[in-house]
């Protein structure tokens, strides 16, 4: 599978080194794709106030109940 004279640590190098470079390619479109605005919506549109409420606190030693 290998070639004679690579050893199995040139190799982890190689794939590390590798791997290295794609992840850091893929955080700076990651980056690119974070600095672009959002577009301009409707307030309305987008978000809708709950018709009831669905978790409320029953005492002190209870977190919540539904």
């Amino acid at each position: 599978m290998l070639p004679p004279k690579m050893h199995m640590t040139t190799t982890l190098v190689v794939v590390g080194a590798i791997w290295m470079a794609l992840s850091l390619v893929f955080c700076l479109a990651l980056c690119v794709a974070a600095a672009k605005p959002l577009p301009k919506a409707e307030v309305e549109e987008e978000f809708v106030a709950p018709e009831f409420e669905s978790i409320e606190a029953v005492d002190e030693d209870a977190v919540c109940v539904r």
